[in-house]
């Protein structure tokens, strides 16, 4: 599995939420508040602690502090904080099917409301489309207008063509503007 940073690096095309690597206290002014401070690691990071809000420098620097004793070996990231719904977009490899695209709830209704649909590949815009309408949820989508659907499908659909094993884009913050992802775990 790769890293956050190794995996953004691999995504560089794709709407990503912008980051910034912290090598000193220095580089917390350098993104707006608020924003996510995170630990590099593949693991699940909410879980471990891994992720801290930070709403002004203060607690900023604080939140560093702590992270860098949690998690000395790693990377510590700036991210900015996106509002908006979060959506789950992800690979799998199965072996009666082949290669699977999942669409879905992402963040913590991925875990608790588990509602997901997959597709064997190659997939059509119009099929992840049909996916999308088959989720419990899609009225919350589709009743508010609000959220650039649009633009989801088509994160799907260049997801769906990478040259990638496995892979889990969880969040993805779905809002009016675009489908903006916040954290990624790619297998190669």
């Amino acid at each position: 599995m790769l890293s956050l940073l190794e995996s953004f690096d691999k995504l560089k095309a794709l709407p990503l939420a912008r980051h910034l690597i912290i090598k000193n206290e220095g580089d917390l002014n350098k993104i707006e508040f608020p924003y996510w401070l995170k630990a590099d690691i593949s693991e699940h990071k909410l879980e471990l602690g891994a992720v801290v809000k930070c709403n002004n420098l203060s607690q900023a620097k604080e939140n560093l502090k702590e992270m860098r004793k949690k998690f000395p070996a790693s990377s510590i990231i700036a991210q900015e904080q996106i509002e908006g719904i979060e959506m789950i977009i992800g690979l799998k490899q199965d072996k009666a099917f082949g290669k699977l695209l999942l669409v879905g709830f992402g963040g913590t209704f991925a875990e608790t409301i588990k509602d997901t649909s997959f597709r064997a590949l190659p997939i059509s815009n119009k099929e992840i489309e049909k996916q999308i309408s088959e989720l419990k949820l899609c009225k919350v989508l589709v009743s508010r207008k609000k959220f650039a659907i649009d633009k989801f499908i088509s994160l799907a659909e260049k997801i769906s063509k990478l040259d990638i094993n496995e892979a889990d884009f969880n969040p993805i913050i779905l809002n009016e503007k675009g489908a903006f992802i916040v954290d990624a775990r790619i297998e190669v």
